[in-house]
């Protein structure tokens, strides 16, 4: 009989290591079947004892030792990983096990004894130096990106090295690969958890055999690739979304992948059209360097509208620093345009706005007509004549329009206009969303973060008034106006509301692309599969972020506007009533060296990474209860602060939920001491080491 010790292979929050017997010899490394609790998980094997050495401890143990279960695999994983993953451990303060299990696909972990490892066996654990240049940023448009990769896959190729490229999402994984695809088929593999298991194994089998070298794009889960001449690994549009696991332990992928990398001495390009702010501040402390001359200015062909929504007359201004193709008429609103009410009649002229081609001038222009003396407020319009003119233009020239809404259904809020209470879910205490069946026609909430359905048909809980009020833009108030003003235009939709599959969606893409002058009404969820450029991109409104009390806010809407300018061929027109925020001029003329300026400023003066390691906190339960807990956590931190603030949603099942902050010096994490007091809180305690928002 042999005594063996395994790390658990599981997000939970149980102990580091588990103890079982077995009578067959398994070797350290091998990924093994152990039983845990009611169910089975994937566990690996750091060592491995005659059950004679360890007659006493056996008959002393307070707990009985199980069986093990199946043997998947010899030694699968490299040594020079686990060291990576112990690293990985210590800084998100979670288990070896947890780390391993974000990493690795379980479609890899199911078939480890019948696939080839990562990397030839080594027998032990060895640390491996690393240096302070070997991950370079890379900023700059997609098609100078992409440019790129395409030299450096020859340049490898001809060293006869293999390259790993490594993409937030499914799509942006589809995307990469499909943009470097032509020239070298045959040498280039797709990666990823949405393809079926099947294909898997059979990529990576082709991956491990195949003598050439190869490029292999792939998400994070396959963290590791059965190829021992990886010298570069690219971390493309390292400033998406994606990264972060949605599960214990919150683990941003990207550091992960980079931290692997470099114990593997490996080469690291952080790639994307306008870099996080951590990054750029890494570059700027020369912990990394420029992997080419960074782009400050983001350019594009498309003619820029900002159009400001607040004002009765439509104001708007050009920011487009080059001249419009010459092919390209100016655009103007029509004097015959519908109303906002959708009928037919002529439009006031201080409403006639005329938007000509760009001009070649830095300046800044704006419309604001004198002649408007009017004292009643405008009524509040979905599409300002500039958007409805736009939609004309696609249609007269058969192209196509994306129109971007960032909230799913019809209004993002609703509130009562006599007491101006906010109408909120009664599970989670989050603001619902006003939605019309497609069925019914009848309206109802919808809570986007729990998922709570109920009729509309309510008065405030608050006072008992029926004037409920909707505002905001959502998609479904997009497509409703573009119905109203345009009853014959074709107007496709992907959000996760209408296109809730893969096939859905390519079915979706598919029909736009093949009907000219159509539109497509899409979330941020759509911009995923916008591969190629579109003539016209409208922004129906995207105010409603700037609600939100996140300090990454800003850098999210920017890094949004952005990819839009580059997808757009020939305009781009957003509209807004935030119209004095420098985002949008930032945004609009490409300007990304002030924006940077900017961020790293406010970050500064509010000790926001890069200047601090943020640690949160977060309980649920009763009131009382977590009062209590996280007062003891308080006490637990000490000498550190710990900040103790309510959730932005601060309900949940009718549990409270509270969040309590840590900020830490840069070079003082991991901590060994705080990371120790981290790993004893009970699994109710979530802590994310770094988190993408503070809300």
């Amino acid at each position: 009989m042999n005594i063996i010790t395994v790390i658990p292979l599981t997000r939970s929050k149980f102990v580091d290591t588990l103890t079982y017997f077995t009578a067959t010899e398994v070797p350290v490394g091998a990924i093994v079947s152990v039983p845990l609790r009611s169910k089975t998980i994937f566990a690996i094997v750091t060592e491995s004892k005659p059950g004679q050495d360890m007659k006493s401890d056996i008959k002393n143990s307070t707990y009985a030792i199980r069986k093990l279960g199946k043997v998947n695999a010899s030694m699968f994983f490299p040594a020079s990983f686990m060291e990576s993953c112990r690293l990985l451990a210590d800084y998100y303060a979670t288990s070896i096990g947890a780390i391993i299990d974000t990493l690795i696909s379980d479609t890899l972990l199911e078939n480890a004894s019948d696939i080839a490892p990562p990397l030839p066996a080594q027998t032990a654990f060895i640390s491996l130096p690393t240096s302070t240049d070997e991950t370079y940023a890379v900023q700059g448009d997609d098609t100078d990106r992409v440019s790129s990769w395409r030299s450096l896959i020859r340049q490898e190729f001809a060293r006869k090295k293999s390259i790993s490229i490594y993409a937030p999402t499914v799509e942006d994984a589809k995307s990469a690969f499909a943009s470097l695809e032509k020239g070298i088929e045959g040498y280039i593999f797709l990666l990823h958890g949405g393809l079926p298991k099947k294909k898997i194994i059979e990529t990576w089998t082709a991956v491990a055999n195949t003598e050439h070298p190869i490029v292999v794009v792939a998400t994070g889960s396959f963290s590791l690739i059965p190829r021992s001449d990886i010298d570069t690994v690219i971390i493309e549009r390292e400033n998406g979304r994606g990264w972060i696991s949605q599960k214990q332990p919150y683990m941003d992928v990207r550091h992960a992948l980079e931290t692997i990398a470099r114990r593997r001495r490996q080469t690291v390009y952080l790639a994307d059209s306008l870099l996080r702010t951590e990054t750029l501040r890494r570059v700027d402390e020369h912990e990394i360097a420029e992997g080419s001359p960074f782009k400050w200015r983001s350019v594009s062909t498309a003619r820029d509208i900002l159009v400001d929504m607040k004002k009765s007359v439509t104001a708007s201004r050009s920011l487009s620093d080059s001249v419009a193709p010459a092919s390209q008429e100016p655009l103007q609103t029509n004097l015959n345009a519908r109303s906002a009410n959708g009928s037919p009649g002529e439009v006031p002229a201080p409403h006639a706005a005329i938007l000509t081609a760009a001009s070649t001038s830095p300046a800044v222009s704006s419309f604001s007509p004198e002649s408007d003396t009017r004292a009643a407020p405008a009524p509040f319009r979905i599409f300002s004549p500039e958007l409805e003119e736009l939609i004309r233009l696609n249609q007269e020239e058969n192209t196509h329009l994306f129109i971007l809404a960032v909230r799913r259904g019809h209004s993002p809020t609703t509130v009562c206009s006599d007491c101006e209470t906010i109408v909120t879910c009664r599970n989670c205490s989050a603001p619902v969303v006003l939605h019309a069946s497609a069925g019914t026609g009848r309206n109802f909430f919808m809570c986007h973060k729990c998922g709570e359905r109920r009729s509309a048909n309510e008065t405030c809980i608050t006072c008992g008034s029926w004037n409920l009020v909707a505002l905001g833009i959502g998609i479904e108030r997009v497509q409703q106006e573009i119905a109203a003003l345009f009853p014959g235009a074709d107007v496709f939709r992907i959000d996760a509301d209408t296109t809730k599959t893969d096939k859905q969606i390519k079915d979706t893409m598919e029909r736009f692309r093949n009907k000219p002058g159509s539109i497509l009404v899409g979330t941020e969820m759509a911009m995923l599969h916008l591969a190629d450029k579109v003539e016209h991109i409208a922004v129906a409104s995207l105010d409603s972020l700037f609600a939100l009390p996140d300090f990454r806010i800003q850098e999210k809407i920017m890094y949004t506007l952005i990819r839009l300018r580059a997808l757009a061929a020939r305009s781009i027109l957003v509209q807004t009533r935030c119209f004095d925020e420098k985002i949008f001029e930032w945004a609009l003329k490409g300007n990304l060296s002030d924006f940077h300026r900017s961020t790293l400023q406010e970050r500064k003066r509010f000790a926001y990474p890069p200047f601090s390691r943020l640690i949160k906190i977060t309980i649920e339960g009763k009131k009382d209860d977590i009062a209590t807990s996280m007062a003891a956590i308080q006490k637990l931190a000490e000498p550190r602060e710990l900040d103790i603030f309510p959730a932005f949603t601060s309900t949940v099942r009718n549990n409270s939920v509270i969040h309590g902050l840590i900020k830490v010096e840069p070079g003082q994490w991991p901590d060994v001491e705080l990371v120790a007091k981290l790993r004893s809180l009970p699994p109710n305690v979530s802590v994310k080491i770094n988190p993408e928002s503070l809300l």
